[in-house]
């Protein structure tokens, strides 16, 4: 096409995936990505395995620098972006740098949601999002016995396994009667949490947390709601994402709950598109990797001056929690016509369908051997049929 710069701030999986696609439909761009991890490209969602040793950082790497060369992207790492000059079309690194851009997109995420109890300031708690953040918990993880970790959704409930696999005494706090809220329904969390007790982790189902309290020797106590204390060296505290708005504040975009894009990623400004966990579409907010992904590929595509437009994702997740498989698609809340259920022993199944037997909703825990049947029924609107 042009010689154009096209900025990238960002360098998880939206905006790798945009980097990506962008250099695919233009071979002349200059494609810059700036991360201020000190890490290239990598699997967000296995961080867990770092933490207790299964996997060293570089196995997780999902592009490595010959990649980047061969592709003629700029890779800055450790490059903070302090903000950014809309009138002016430039990007204003730390350290004074600023870069001119023709295309900008804002690939940043989300952070995690540390809710706002008194303690949660204290050192003993800690969140998991980042590489950074699973290598000290893993060095701090050495030296401690005693583990709390705050919500029972899929990345908590798999380190939590994985702790206690380690032999250390775990305890989960989830404010909802059952696990996995988001992903299967009170049968489906009671199967996972019979498999989960059996591996040696505890839990604390429909408790809030009311207070972090100092301990001795730098140990807390999670004091919850109706009166339990829990003694911790460490509390994980795993209650979700929030889109991380603050770079797109300062620079004047509109925001609602994440940056509000239109259909091609872009914002009320011209020049500026966010896409991934920090992006906020028609459809709604997302929250998971597939997602991240096809947003990105959309994204860098209309920076290369496709005509592409993006109509939402399957909202799917696929996750091992302590080698359990579970998968859920659509949303289980959502009203339904007719349902297929099954249980025996630790494979539990459930599907919700409409009167035409269009998928509403499905969980699958132990056993994905419909999953395919259950993502083609979504993606094409085709009725249901089990395999």
């Amino acid at each position: 096409m042009s010689n154009r710069t096209c900025v990238i701030v960002g360098g998880g999986v939206a905006g790798i995936e945009a980097a990506t696609a962008l250099r695919a439909r233009d071979a002349e761009a200059r494609i810059v990505v700036l991360t201020d991890e000190p890490w290239p490209y990598y699997s967000r969602i296995r961080i867990g395995e770092v933490v207790d040793g299964r996997i060293e950082p570089d196995g997780l790497f999902l592009r490595l620098d010959a990649w980047y060369d061969e592709q003629r992207i700029l890779l800055r790492r450790q490059a903070r972006v302090e903000g950014i000059d809309a009138a002016a079309a430039r990007v204003n690194v730390a350290g004074g740098e600023a870069i001119p851009y023709d295309e900008l997109l804002l690939a940043v995420g989300a952070r995690p949601f540390v809710p706002p109890f008194p303690g949660a300031d204290l050192p003993a708690v800690t969140t998991l999002r980042r590489m950074d953040d699973a290598l000290d918990l893993k060095r701090r993880a050495a030296s401690a016995g005693r583990f709390v970790v705050v919500g029972g959704g899929l990345l908590g409930l798999e380190q939590a396994a994985s702790l206690a696999g380690g032999g250390r005494a775990v305890t989960v706090v989830e404010a909802a009667p059952w696990l996995l809220p988001r992903q299967v329904d009170a049968t489906g969390g009671a199967v996972l949490q019979a498999i989960l007790e059996r591996r040696g982790v505890s839990f604390r189902l429909g408790a809030g947390v009311e207070a972090i309290e100092p301990g001795d020797g730098g140990a807390v106590r999670v004091a919850l709601k109706g009166g339990e204390r829990l003694p911790a060296d460490l509390v994980v505290v795993s209650a979700g994402v929030r889109p991380d708005t603050a770079l797109a504040r300062e620079t004047g975009l509109a925001i609602g709950k994440g940056i509000t894009v239109d259909d091609a990623f872009r914002t009320s400004a011209p020049g500026i598109r966010a896409a991934g966990d920090c992006a906020e579409h028609r459809t709604g907010l997302y929250g998971f990797w597939s997602a991240s992904g096809d947003q990105g590929k959309v994204a860098g595509a209309a920076m290369a001056g496709a005509a592409a437009a993006y109509a939402g994702s399957v909202r799917q997740t696929t996750l091992k929690v302590s080698d359990v498989a579970v998968f859920s698609i659509g949303n289980l809340a959502a009203p339904f016509a007719r349902e297929e259920s099954f249980r025996e022993g630790d494979v539990y199944r459930r599907v919700h369908m409409d009167e035409a037997g269009h998928l509403v909703g499905a969980a699958l825990i132990g056993s994905l051997e419909e999953r395919k049947a259950l993502v083609v029924s979504s993606m094409t609107g085709r009725p249901y049929r089990a395999p």
